[in-house]
């Protein structure tokens, strides 16, 4: 079996022929527009099935009937390792590319990777999918009670406070945090404490790298 990574809108050619395009990516639902010939019949394999007079496994390829070379997939409860990218709405993007994976369980959302859940069931590793996340899922709304009023004296004199840029600061912990510079004054600086990303759709496209450790509970795969 060959597995191909493709992203909305990239097309896969077989034989010069028949073209398949990636229209859309939902969570674990993938919309294929397929252009081929008249004399080429095209249907989901349990159409075919149909067809053929076939149920069940009688129409599944043989692999995947006995059990026998089959690819490994993903399923909930399964620890597996993943790279991401994650674009947003302000045209910012981040990714785990040149890092290490990351590690987490299937069916869980991870504090990297809002949203995630169950989107990696059925992934076979190499494969990838693009999940598209609600603000809400996300980050966060944006919450006005989060813009605060601060003494300029809470920043070093010789700090660069740019209007509308991130900045690092110490909070009143001793922890350096991040904040939005909104407006600044003689004596004071308007901030917001906001992630940086709330209120922000997020598309998020993630890499199976491998499943370290398949579920064993019971009814898992052997």
């Amino acid at each position: 079996m060959l597995v191909l990574t493709r992203r909305v809108g990239e097309v896969i050619v077989i034989d010069s022929a028949i073209r398949v395009t990636v229209v859309s990516v939902r969570g674990n639902s993938v919309r294929l527009g397929i252009a081929a010939p008249a004399s080429v019949c095209v249907d989901r394999l349990e159409i075919h099935g149909q067809r053929l007079g076939l149920s069940g496994s009688a129409f599944l390829i043989p692999s995947e009937a006995d059990g026998e070379g089959s690819m490994q997939t993903a399923q909930p409860g399964d620890r597996v390792r993943v790279h991401y990218v994650k674009r947003f709405r302000d045209g910012s993007v981040a990714s785990s590319r040149g890092r290490a994976p990351i590690e987490l369980t299937v069916g869980s959302d991870h504090p990297r990777l809002p949203g995630v859940g169950l989107a990696l069931v059925g992934l076979t590793p190499g494969a990838s999918t693009t999940i598209s996340v609600p603000p809400e899922r996300a980050y966060g709304p944006s919450d006005p009670s989060r813009v605060h009023r601060w003494a300029r004296t809470r920043f070093p004199e010789d700090q660069p406070l740019p209007v509308g840029k991130w900045v690092r600061v110490l909070s009143r912990h001793g922890r350096r945090r991040l904040v939005r510079i909104v407006e600044v004054r003689a004596k004071l600086v308007v901030v917001d404490t906001n992630h940086r990303w709330a209120g922000q759709a997020l598309n998020l496209e993630v890499e199976l790298i491998d499943i370290q450790s398949p579920n064993a509970g019971p009814g898992s795969r052997t």
